[in-house]
C-alpha cells in the first residue's frame, strides 16, 4: 500500500468542507480535483488521463447495481465497463470499445424514455457511458467546474452521473433526491474512491 500524498490529503480536506447542506460537492471543486490530477501521478509510469479514467470507472462500478436491479435492463453495463477495464490493460481495442459505448448509448436514452421511475437505473448507464468516455478521450477539461444545471448532460462526469443515481436527483429538481445520499455518495468518492487511486 502506498501512502497519500500530502497534498492529496490537503485538497481532499478541502473537498469536505465543500460539500454544501443539500449534500451537494461543489462543482468547482470537483472541476479543480480533475485538472490537477496529473500533479499527484506518484509514478512516472502513471498519467493523469488514467488516474482520472480509473476514478470515473470507480463511480460507475458504484452505482452499477442500479442499472442491473431495473426490470428493464441487462447486463449490457457490466459488459461495457469490463470492456473498458479491458481496453486500459490493452485487451480491447478502441474502435470496438467505441461501437459498443454507442450502441449502449442508445440503449440508457431509451430506459430513460420510459419515464421518471426508471430514471436512476438510467443515471446508472449514464454514469457508465461517461465514465468510457474518459477511458477513450478524458474528461472535457473545458466543462469541468462548472455548474451541473448549464452543461450538457453529454458532458457530465461519471461521479455527477452517479450521484444523481445514488440520491435519486439534482438539488435544483423538485421532489426528488435524498441529500443523506447525496452527502454519503460525495463522501464516499472523497474518503474510498479517490484514496484508492494510489493503492497498490
Amino acid at each position: 500500500m502506498s501512502i497519500l500524498p500530502k497534498a492529496v490529503k490537503e485538497i481532499l480536506e478541502e473537498g469536505r468542507s465543500n460539500i454544501d447542506p443539500r449534500g451537494e460537492l461543489s462543482p468547482s471543486f470537483r472541476g479543480k480535483l480533475y485538472k490537477i490530477i496529473n500533479n499527484f501521478c506518484g509514478s512516472p509510469s502513471q498519467n493523469a488521463h488514467l488516474i482520472r479514467a480509473r476514478l470515473e470507472l470507480n463511480c460507475a462500478w458504484k452505482v452499477l447495481e442500479n442499472w442491473e436491479a431495473c426490470e428493464l435492463t441487462n447486463d449490457s453495463a457490466r459488459k461495457i465497463l469490463e470492456m473498458a477495464e479491458e481496453f486500459l490493460r490493452g485487451e480491447c481495442d478502441k474502435k470496438t470499445l467505441e461501437t459498443t459505448k454507442n450502441f449502449f448509448y442508445t440503449e440508457v436514452e431509451n430506459l430513460m424514455n420510459n419515464g421518471q421511475e426508471y430514471f436512476i437505473a438510467a443515471y446508472a448507464g449514464f454514469a457508465c457511458i461517461s465514465a468510457v468516455n474518459t477511458v477513450l478521450y478524458d474528461v472535457t477539461l473545458d466543462t469541468l467546474g462548472k455548474p451541473d444545471i448549464e452543461i450538457d448532460p453529454d458532458y457530465w462526469t461519471a461521479c455527477f452521473s452517479a450521484c444523481l443515481s445514488y440520491c435519486g436527483g439534482a438539488t435544483w429538481e423538485e421532489g426528488v433526491g435524498d441529500d443523506l445520499k447525496r452527502r454519503e455518495f460525495w463522501e464516499w468518492f472523497l474518503n474510498d474512491a479517490v484514496p484508492a487511486l494510489w493503492q497498490i
